[in-house]
């Protein structure tokens, strides 16, 4: 006689938000980590763009241009977790773990990479015109 099989519920299926995997690409392809396919890729690839294009282009000083690709990152790596915590939330149904009645920590690191990629962007001072040596140096060499 055979026993009656009980019905046991499946695994849970875990996701990862896979930060730490974007962390050690960026040590090992540097810029070339980010994918340009992505919407999320699209956008950083984008600021970068915009940044080197406000900051002068190919005559970028060496250390602007090390600070736009550390904010490219930190902003693509902000808009990876945020992507991760939207469909997170989806499938519980709310943002707040139930059980702990608390955010989860996936949302501290998102601040602090968007307050990294917020300090960076202020540092550039995109938002404002050019500086008087910058304009000098653009009438200079257009006459």
């Amino acid at each position: 006689m055979k026993a009656a099989a009980t019905a046991h519920k499946p695994p849970r299926e875990y996701r990862k938000h896979r930060d730490n995997y974007r962390q050690r690409l960026l040590k090992e392809r540097g810029i070339d980590a980010i994918d340009g396919r992505t919407a999320t890729g699209r956008k950083a690839k984008a600021w970068r763009a915009y940044a080197l294009q406000k900051k002068g282009g190919k005559q970028c000083l060496i250390d602007t241009r090390e600070k736009i690709e550390a904010g490219t990152f930190s902003l693509w790596r902000a808009l990876c977790l945020r992507s991760y915590i939207v469909a997170d939330a989806r499938s519980r149904g709310t943002p707040i773990n139930k059980r702990r009645v608390k955010l989860p920590a996936i949302n501290e690191q998102y601040d602090t990479a968007m307050n990294q990629w917020q300090r960076i962007n202020d540092e550039l001072e995109l938002d404002k015109g050019l500086d008087l040596a910058r304009r000098l140096m653009m009438s200079n060499g257009e006459r």
